[in-house]
């Protein structure tokens, strides 16, 4: 592919990500906003119409739902998504809280799965959402099964990005961190990317030991007090093991 190719391919998700992120636009100002000619949005946008990922409605532009079956195949190839599926729903039902399944993928935590239980407070957490490892119980909990090398260079390509002021941001308490997860089998964050939340998180490993994803329970910091975070983690790797077992079936 040419680099004239490449460059359209970017503006055309540009574009993509502007609408997804601001909702619909006009010509002129995913323009103004993306520092790119009207004339060249706009041809963009009818290409972009012409797929079906994009629709007109009167004057703004928006993206379809044809983005949303695209991650609905995606999530349904997953291995680790078909194993998780039931167990989810009984993460969430026992816990009574937000539970979700997330992977790794290109240095971030991806959520796959949501399931919310009957005090689950909304947490706007959607399929596709995307997080820093770091900075999330499910991403340590990942973290902590990756070789120490691939870890230090996801430090280095991304650093690690204050998301609220207890988001852990030294490598060295870092690193104590995934100890701490491998020994006692799960990841915890107080308030590190969602103030006033708690979460815990157990990986799920495959029978090689290889990473394959995180189970996650959230909750509000004032009702999972030390007792209840003790419950909630016995639950998720439950869930966990259960869901590796499960893989060597899928």
């Amino acid at each position: 592919m040419t680099e004239r190719s490449n460059q359209s391919v970017r503006r055309a998700f540009k574009l993509v990500d502007e609408l997804a992120e601001n909702g619909p636009r006009g010509v002129s100002e995913l323009a103004d906003q993306l520092d790119m000619p009207v004339s060249t949005v706009h041809d963009y946008l009818q290409a972009l119409i012409a797929t079906g990922y994009v629709t007109k409605d009167e004057s703004a532009y928006k993206t379809t739902t044809r983005f949303l079956e695209v991650g609905h195949r995606q999530c349904h190839r997953l291995e680790v998504f078909k194993a998780v599926r039931d167990e989810l729903e009984t993460v969430a039902e026992e816990t009574g809280e937000h539970a979700t399944l997330l992977i790794e993928e290109d240095d971030q935590a991806v959520i796959v799965a949501v399931q919310e239980g009957p005090d689950a407070i909304n947490l706007f957490a959607y399929p596709g959402a995307r997080m820093p490892l770091h900075a999330t119980a499910p991403g340590k909990a990942m973290l902590a099964h990756m070789p120490t090398e691939r870890v230090t260079d996801i430090i280095d390509r991304h650093g690690l990005v204050e998301v609220t002021p207890q988001t852990v941001t030294d490598p060295d308490v870092l690193f104590d961190q995934l100890e701490d997860v491998r020994s006692q089998g799960y990841a915890i964050d107080v308030g590190e990317r969602i103030a006033g939340m708690v979460c815990i998180a157990a990986p799920i490993l495959d029978k090689n030991d290889r990473i394959r994803g995180a189970i996650c329970v959230c909750g509000p910091r004032s009702r999972l007090d030390e007792d209840r975070r003790s419950e909630i983690a016995d639950v998720a790797q439950r869930a966990a093991n259960v869901t590796q077992v499960n893989l060597d079936y899928v």
